[in-house]
């Protein structure tokens, strides 16, 4: 048995409408289902109800996985994470587009200035993306399945830079 860190998070709602947020942070033994991680979730929500006067209006947890010895150690010299890869899918039972966006995309995924869907990380990305896998399912944040990849596009998202606010002792 290995344990995973991690934390639960309850929203909790005043009488005002305010919501506040409580953090639990947790080990979880990854041997157990899911049903009983979920179930531990549920008797804490019991436990914080009966002490607070607001109202549990969500809940989350949060696990550490680990990385997969497949992935990259370091970043590439191209990385960049404000220039993105946003990948629309079409989804169930709703006409609007669900995006993923992709930070710092792949310069061997464009071509010609565009996300190149025929390469084949791209499509490993589709699959991974539309497959079930065996405990998880990729899902729209409204929780409508992912049916196909529509379109993709290269975006940029702004992000402060570390080095903006990175102080240095000016020497005598």
């Amino acid at each position: 048995m290995a344990t995973r860190y991690g934390h639960i998070s309850f929203r909790l709602q005043d009488h005002l409408g305010v919501e506040s947020s409580m953090m639990i942070p947790v080990n979880a033994d990854d041997t157990k289902t899911l049903a009983a991680i979920v179930g531990d979730v549920l008797a804490l929500q019991i436990a914080v109800d009966g002490i607070s006067d607001s109202e549990i209006v969500g809940s989350s947890i949060n696990l550490t996985t680990g990385f997969s010895t497949a992935i990259k150690t370091t970043p590439a010299t191209t990385a960049e994470n404000e220039r993105t890869g946003l990948f629309n899918f079409s989804q169930t039972g709703t006409p609007y587009k669900f995006g993923l966006d992709v930070p710092s995309i792949a310069e061997a995924t464009i071509t010609n200035g565009k996300i190149d869907l025929s390469n084949s990380s791209i499509l490993a990305f589709k699959a991974a993306i539309l497959t079930a896998g065996a405990a998880l399912t990729v899902v729209s944040t409204a929780i409508h399945s992912l049916v196909a990849l529509l379109d993709a596009l290269i975006t940029f998202r702004k992000h402060r830079k570390a080095e903006s606010r990175r102080s240095f002792e000016v020497a005598p």
